[in-house]
């Protein structure tokens, strides 16, 4: 089978289309693996800075009386 040389070209440039693609979706997909484990950090975060709060709230009112 003959191939001209228009077809050659756009078979080469789906494929390239298609691995762009696949790239991108990878990307997209560990940045957004990343920023769930930094929300989870940051939540993390927040709670052990109200329980560190709290026990200074009592530590300081257990001093005043």
């Amino acid at each position: 089978m003959n191939l001209n040389k228009k077809e050659v070209q756009d078979i080469k440039l789906t494929h390239f289309t298609k691995f762009v693609e696949k790239v991108q979706t990878n990307q997209e997909k560990e940045l957004q693996k990343k920023i769930k484990e930094n929300e989870e950090y940051i939540e993390r975060i927040k709670e052990h800075d109200k329980k560190a709060y709290e026990r200074y709230l009592s530590y300081s009112t257990y001093l005043s009386h």
